[in-house]
């Protein structure tokens, strides 16, 4: 929540001393690379998955672009599906509520600025995430934090991971500017987070009794649902790699602008995103 605060106040001040805003809204499409890709760490787009999103951009430079997005979005995997692991039997799904602020290097315009410009940019920055990994088990959708299937609680382990985190932002885009008003824009955005449970999947090294006997069967059977007979099998194993989970948003997005005069002018420059 301490982050969350901090990116609205910021955006409040820079707000506060713009010369230009834009609005604008964004669709396309997500994906993640994780413990159900096909490796772990890389642009994979096996599932791509709807995203979009609102935002507001401020222009404090000719090239130098702000803005504060919310932005939703949904990655998935399964084994053998999305990756080759279809021994592994998991599955995950999950929705993200993203709140991104954001700066774009616009790198140089081409065009008229009484016309139409061509604007290609580098984006970096920071969001405040939420995410929930649901599985799919005999047909039903059921929440994995709850159920600790790396025996989240128990002696020796770690405590149930948070539902929220941190991500850090990459990517670039492009963007078209219409009579120094309308944008059209283009993007592509990776996010390294800092947790590694999208996917309810790490690199922990688990029990499967200290699953069962603290947090239940069903933990235990989600957990690693290859062991049929605890008795005669391997009951320790490693669930997944050991990076960090990445997921990826990116769209086409229009904007328009706003406020005392649109960015082409010397005082700024009119952009969208994503």
């Amino acid at each position: 929540m301490k982050y969350l605060l901090s990116l609205l106040s910021i955006c409040i001040t820079l707000s506060l001393g713009a010369q230009n805003m834009e609005l604008g809204l964004w669709g396309g499409g997500a994906t993640y690379s994780g413990d159900f890709a096909p490796d772990e760490f890389g642009l994979y787009l096996e599932t791509i998955n709807p995203a979009g999103g609102i935002f507001l951009r401020m222009n404090p430079a000719k090239a130098l672009s702000l803005e504060l997005g919310l932005n939703l979005g949904k990655i998935d995997g399964e084994d053998g599906v999305t990756n080759d692991f279809g021994s592994r039997m998991l599955n995950f799904r999950t929705n993200i509520t993203e709140l991104a602020l954001k700066g774009h290097l616009n790198l140089f315009r081409l065009g008229n600025e009484r016309g139409t410009q061509v604007v290609p940019y580098l984006m970096g920055g920071g969001a405040i995430f939420r995410f929930n990994p649901e599985t799919n088990f005999d047909g039903n959708w059921i929440e994995l934090q709850p159920l600790g299937t790396e025996a989240q609680g128990a002696e020796g382990y770690n405590d149930p991971y948070s539902l929220t985190s941190f991500a850090v932002l990459a990517g670039g885009g492009i963007k078209f500017i219409f009579k120094e008003r309308f944008t059209i824009g283009l993007e592509l955005g990776g996010r390294k987070t800092f947790t590694d449970y999208l996917d309810d999947v790490s690199a922990t090294r688990v029990n499967y009794l200290d699953v069962l006997e603290n947090n239940g069967s069903l933990a235990a059977q989600l957990s690693n649902p290859q062991i049929k007979d605890p008795e005669v099998e391997d009951l320790d194993y490693v669930r997944g790699g050991e990076f960090d989970d990445w997921y990826y948003m990116g769209g086409l997005s229009f904007s328009f602008t706003f406020g005392g005069g649109s960015g082409v002018n010397g005082r700024g420059i009119g952009c969208p995103t994503f």
